[in-house]
C-alpha cells in the first residue's frame, strides 16, 4: 500500500486530479454534490411537474394510465443505458479521464430535456422531452457513481454514504419546497430552468473537484470466491429493487392519492407538503446512521429501515387526512434516510470487480431504474382493472408495504459483510 492509499487520498490520474481527503468536509460535499442536484431534479420532476403536464395534456380521465405509460417508456430507457454507459466509461481513456466525458455529455443531455419540457406542448413532446432526460441522466449518473467505492476508503465508505443520504434527502427537500413556490399555472417553466442550472452546476463540480482513482486490472482468477462474491452483490441488487419498488410506487401515485382519496383541494401544493416532511426526516436520518453502519456493521440497519418504510406505507391504507399522512411520511422518511445513507456503503462493501466499478454500479443501477418501469406498470394496471375506485389506491399502498418488508427481510442473504 502506499502512501496515497494510506492517507485515503487517490492517486493523480492527470492534470485535472486533485487530491481527496475523506475528512474534510468540502470534499465530502464536492463528493455528494451530484447527489443533490439529481434528488431535487427527480423530486420535483416525479412527484409535482409530470403529473402536472400529463393532466394538462391528456385529462382528468386518462391522467394514471397516461403517467404510467410516460414512467415505464423512460426508465425502461434508463434501465438499458444505465450498465451500458458504466461499461464504458470503466474502458474509456482519454487525457480529461474514464468518467468525466460521459458527466459532460449526460449533464447537458439532461439539460436540453428538461428546457424542451418547459417549452414544449402536447403529451408526444412531453414523452420526447423525459426520453432525453432519462438517457443524458443515465449516461451521467453511471459514470458518477464509481466516485466513492474508486476514491473513498474502505473504512471510511458508511461516513462518505451518509454524505451522500444527507446529500440526496437535502437535494429532494429543495425540489419539493421548490415546487411548492413555482408549480402553479405556467410558472413550472421556472422550476425546470433551475434544475436544469443546478444540475450543470454539480456536474462542474464533480468534473473540476474531485479526482479520478486511476484503472486497476481485473482480479485474478478464482471461481469459488467470484462466485460468493457475485452471489452477495447479487442480494445487495434484489433487496435495493424491492424497497426501491416500495418508494417509487408511492412516489408515483401520491399526488393523486391526496386528489382522488382525500380530496385535497391544492394537492399539488399539499403533495410537496408531504415530500418536504418526507424528506427533512431522511435528512435527520441519513448521517449519523451512515457513520454509525462502519461501527456496528450494515444489514441490520438496511434491514430495519426497509422495515419500517413497509409499516409506514401500510399506514396510508387507514388515514383520510392530511395531518394523518403527514405524520406517516415522517415516518416513512426516517426509514428512508436510514435506508440511502447505509445501502450505499453495503454495495461497495460487496462489487466483485475493482475493475470493473462502474459497469457494476451501473447493473446495481437497476435496482432503481427497473423499479421506475415496474411501479407505473403495476400500478396501471390495478387502475385499468379497478377504474375509478378507491380500492385501487389501497391495493397500491398494500404492495408498497409488501415490497419494503420483504425487501428488508432479504437483506440477511447477504453473507459477506457484516
Amino acid at each position: 500500500m502506499d502512501a496515497a492509499e494510506r492517507s485515503g487520498r487517490t492517486p493523480v490520474g492527470s492534470r485535472f486530479d486533485r487530491s481527496f481527503d475523506p475528512a474534510r468536509l468540502s470534499d465530502q460535499v464536492r463528493l455528494s454534490f451530484m447527489w443533490f442536484a439529481g434528488n431535487a431534479l427527480w423530486e420535483a420532476v416525479l412527484t409535482v411537474v409530470l403529473p402536472l403536464l400529463v393532466l394538462r395534456d391528456v385529462g382528468d380521465a386518462r391522467k394514471a394510465v397516461a403517467l404510467s405509460l410516460l414512467a415505464t417508456v423512460g426508465t425502461l430507457l434508463a434501465s438499458v443505458v444505465h450498465p451500458i454507459a458504466g461499461w464504458a466509461s470503466d474502458v474509456t481513456r482519454t487525457p480529461f479521464g474514464r468518467r468525466r466525458p460521459y458527466l459532460v455529455a449526460g449533464g447537458i443531455a439532461s439539460a436540453v430535456g428538461l428546457v424542451w419540457m418547459a417549452v414544449g406542448s402536447g403529451y408526444a413532446e412531453l414523452v420526447a422531452a423525459v426520453l432525453v432526460l432519462q438517457l443524458g441522466y443515465n449516461v451521467a449518473l453511471a459514470a458518477y457513481q464509481a466516485y466513492i467505492p474508486e476514491i473513498s476508503p474502505a473504512d471510511g465508505r458508511g461516513h462518505a454514504s451518509g454524505f451522500l443520504g444527507l446529500m440526496s434527502s437535502l437535494g429532494a427537500l429543495v425540489g419539493a419546497i421548490g415546487a411548492i413556490f413555482l408549480v402553479h399555472g405556467d410558472t413550472y417553466r421556472v422550476m425546470l430552468a433551475l434544475l436544469a442550472a443546478l444540475l450543470l452546476a454539480a456536474v462542474a463540480v464533480t468534473v473540476w473537484g474531485l479526482p479520478e482513482a486511476l484503472p486497476v486490472p481485473p482480479p485474478p482468477p478464482g471461481r469459488q470466491h467470484r462466485a460468493v462474491a457475485y452471489r452477495d452483490f447479487l442480494w445487495v441488487v434484489i433487496t435495493r429493487a424491492l424497497v426501491m419498488l416500495a418508494f417509487y410506487t408511492l412516489l408515483t401515485y401520491l399526488a393523486y392519492f391526496l386528489n382522488d382519496v382525500i380530496h385535497l383541494a391544492h394537492y399539488t401544493t399539499d403533495t410537496s407538503y408531504v415530500v418536504a416532511v418526507t424528506i427533512l426526516a431522511a435528512a435527520c436520518a441519513t448521517l449519523w446512521f451512515g457513520r454509525r453502519s462502519d461501527v456496528v456493521g450494515r444489514r441490520a440497519i438496511v434491514s430495519g429501515a426497509g422495515a419500517l418504510m413497509g409499516l409506514a406505507a401500510v399506514g396510508f391504507l387507514f388515514l383520510r387526512s392530511l395531518p394523518g399522512i403527514l405524520a406517516v411520511g415522517l415516518v416513512f422518511g426516517l426509514g428512508y434516510g436510514a435506508y440511502i445513507s447505509v445501502d450505499w456503503a453495503l454495495v461497495t462493501d460487496v462489487l466483485p470487480d475493482p475493475s470493473g466499478i462502474a459497469r457494476d454500479m451501473g447493473f446495481w443501477g437497476l435496482a432503481i431504474t427497473v423499479p421506475q418501469v415496474l411501479a407505473p406498470v403495476v400500478g396501471g394496471a390495478v387502475f385499468l382493472l379497478l377504474p375509478g375506485s378507491n380500492v385501487a389506491y389501497m391495493w397500491i399502498f398494500g404492495l408498497t408495504g409488501i415490497y419494503a418488508l420483504v425487501g428488508s427481510a432479504l437483506v440477511w442473504q447477504v453473507r459477506g459483510v457484516r
